[in-house]
């Protein structure tokens, strides 16, 4: 079993700026997350990427994380990269690492222009804990997907070959035509977080349920795994809260109200740290109530689909057993599809339907848009219970 000191990485202390008051943070490199990963399931591209060496012995995703940690210039610490001296305290101890929680890839055929939509989605944390102690201290969930064309179905390398230059060089976004990389976020969080020495308030998904209705439109694979898929709209709801709040959360994990642990695996090293996680203030219980797919106009050309998913969101504060929202949300969206395409990826869009809907609750906590309200739930009582999350939120911070 390799030692600790292997799995970090080393490097020249970065010295952007810094003053003394300052805290130091060491950086500790790129990991897995453990609670839930199949890693020939979960994380299968990035586990077989982390084979391929640059030529200075580093894997290549940890070179490409290494190269983006030392442009970012956080304004309330200063990043080492030097190994930690974790007899000098807990100043001395806190680790910083970047945790990839799982990946997936999935596309869809448009018969017409003879072209395939494909699409990689990446779930990382941002995580900083006292090594010593394997206390959490924060905790930053994000996301990151990137969509692009191609001309023939891709086959199992060719795919692999996408994610390693998403890794790497990087890919062109079909939104701006920019290109980035799946750390191209790490950098713009570094730099705007403020790294407390304690939290007063912390706040956390600690349920995630599918209840019956759903369980029809979800596909075999995660049937026989729900936990996983939990974890997957967990953070999938984390991130998004995370972005648009700019908020630290504590990660999902099960059973976190007895004090859970979440399992770490530096790239490196055969080692798995138990990290352990403190208990939420506030609460956010997440139930998937179902999802719908509807024919609305059908014709020799093209058919006209909705797909709705359904939730339920409660955020309370158990300790006060104070509840800020126990609320039915829904999303809708709308496609024409060809009317020859017979096997219609219904799962992906269901998907999609639930990542707006939280992606728009997110947003709207900041400041309401009727035009979403009343498309999401228009009761007067919903519009109040968001604007006490704003001042939730604000706690938060």
């Amino acid at each position: 079993m390799k030692k600790v000191i292997a799995i970090l990485v080393l490097g020249l202390l970065w010295c952007g700026g810094a003053n003394a008051n300052e805290k130091k943070v060491f950086y500790a490199g790129f990991s897995f997350s453990g609670n839930y990963i199949d890693k020939s399931v979960g994380i299968k591209y990035t586990n077989s990427l982390i084979e391929i060496k640059n030529e200075n012995g580093l894997d290549i995703i940890s070179a490409s994380l290494l190269k983006t940690i030392k442009r970012s210039k956080p304004k309330s610490f200063k990043i080492d990269f030097n190994f930690a001296d974790l007899n000098k305290g807990l100043e001395e101890s806190v680790v910083m690492a970047v945790v990839l929680d799982h990946e997936d890839y999935f596309y869809e055929y448009e018969p017409i222009s003879k072209t395939y939509l494909n699409n990689i989605q990446m779930f990382f944390q941002i995580i900083f804990y006292d090594f010593k102690s394997k206390k959490l201290i924060a905790a930053i969930p994000y996301d990151v997907s990137m969509p692009f064309f191609t001309k023939k179905e891709l086959n199992e390398n060719e795919i692999k070959k996408y994610i390693e230059t998403f890794y790497t060089k990087g890919l062109k976004s079909m939104d701006n035509n920019e290109t980035i990389n799946a750390f191209t976020k790490v950098e713009e969080i570094l730099n705007n977080f403020e790294l407390k020495e304690k939290y007063q308030f912390r706040i956390g998904v600690t349920s995630i349920k599918f209840e019956e209705k759903s369980l029809s439109s979800i596909p075999d694979i995660y049937k026989k795994n729900l936990k996983f898929l939990e974890n997957i709209f967990a953070q999938l709801f984390s991130s998004r809260l995370s972005l648009h709040n700019d908020v630290a959360l504590v990660p999902y994990t099960e059973g976190i109200a007895i004090g859970a642990k979440m399992k770490q695996q530096f790239v490196n090293s055969d080692i798995i740290y138990d990290i352990e996680l403190p208990k939420p203030d506030f609460n956010i219980e997440i139930n998937i109530r179902g999802f719908k797919k509807v024919l609305a106009k059908k014709s020799d050309v093209n058919n006209i689909f909705f797909w709705a998913s359904f939730i339920n969101l409660k955020v309370f504060q158990p300790e006060l057993n104070k509840i800020y929202m126990d609320d039915n949300l829904k999303n809708v969206i709308k496609k024409s599809i060809p009317s020859q395409i017979e096997n219609i990826n219904d799962w992906y869009k269901f998907y999609i339907t639930t990542y707006e809907l939280f992606d728009g609750f997110s947003i709207n906590i900041n400041e309401i848009n009727s035009e979403w309200l009343n498309k999401t739930n228009d009761t007067s009582e919903f519009k109040i219970n968001m604007k006490s999350l704003k001042n939730l939120m604000v706690k938060l911070k």
